[in-house]
C-alpha cells in the first residue's frame, strides 16, 4: 500500500467511524468498499491504518523494564520485545498520539527514577571500594529499588504484588528495604484528547 493510498483510506475510514449523519456514514462505507476493491486491499486491518511501528531501545536494564511497564500500564497492551546484537528493544504499533503519550511519560519517569536512584542508592554503591563490590551492590539494589519505584509510581498490576517477610532476610537486606521504602514515585497525568487533529 502506497502512502497516498493509506492516506485516502484513513480519511474515508474516519468518515465511516465519525460521520455526522447516518447518510454520510453509509456513503463513506460505500466509498471505502470501492477504494479497498480498487487498491486490492480486501481484508486489510483498517483500525491499524493510523498506527506506525516505533522501536525503543534500552540503555540500562531498569530503563528497558520501565519502557515495558509504561506500555503495559499507560497504553494497556503487551509490547513486542526482541533482542538485536545483544541490545534489547521493544516495538510498539501505536497511533501518533499514543506515541507522544508514551515517549513523554517515559522521559518523565526515566529522569525521575534516575533522581531517586541517585538519592537512595548511588551513595551506597559509591561507598564500595572495588569495582567488583560496586557491581554486586548495584545489582543487589536494582531489583528492590525498581520494585519500590513501580509501587510508589502506581505502575503495576495488583496481581503482581507479593509480600516479603523482611524479618527473615539478612540484616543488610533489611536495611536496604528500610531505606528504599522512602523512595518517592512519579506522577504522570495522561492528556485527554478526542483524537482529532487539524491538518
Amino acid at each position: 500500500m502506497t502512502p497516498e493510498q493509506k492516506e485516502k483510506l484513513k480519511k474515508v475510514y474516519e468518515l465511516v467511524k465519525r460521520g455526522g449523519t447516518a447518510g454520510e456514514r453509509a456513503a463513506a462505507e460505500q466509498a471505502l468498499e470501492r477504494l479497498l476493491s480498487k487498491f486490492n486491499l480486501k481484508g486489510v486491518n483498517l483500525d491499524s491504518l493510523d498506527k506506525f511501528w516505533h522501536l525503543l531501545t534500552d540503555t540500562t536494564e531498569m530503563e528497558y523494564q520501565l519502557i515495558f511497564r509504561l506500555v503495559r500500564t499507560v497504553l494497556e497492551f503487551k509490547p513486542d520485545m526482541s533482542s538485536v546484537n545483544g541490545r534489547k528493544r521493544i516495538g510498539v504499533l501505536v497511533t501518533y498520539l499514543d506515541w507522544i503519550t508514551l515517549s513523554s511519560a517515559y522521559e518523565y519517569f526515566r529522569r525521575h527514577m534516575k533522581a531517586q536512584w541517585n538519592k537512595f542508592c548511588a551513595p551506597h554503591v559509591a561507598r564500595c571500594r572495588t569495582t567488583k563490590t560496586k557491581n554486586a551492590k548495584r545489582k543487589s539494589l536494582q531489583d528492590k529499588f525498581f520494585s519500590e519505584y513501580l509501587i510508589a509510581s502506581n505502575l503495576y498490576q495488583p496481581e503482581e504484588l507479593t509480600t516479603v517477610d523482611i524479618s527473615k532476610l539478612p540484616k543488610s537486606q533489611q536495611q536496604d528495604y528500610a531505606r528504599l521504602g522512602k523512595v518517592e514515585g512519579g506522577k504522570y497525568n495522561v492528556q485527554v484528547t478526542n483524537g482529532l487533529l487539524l491538518n
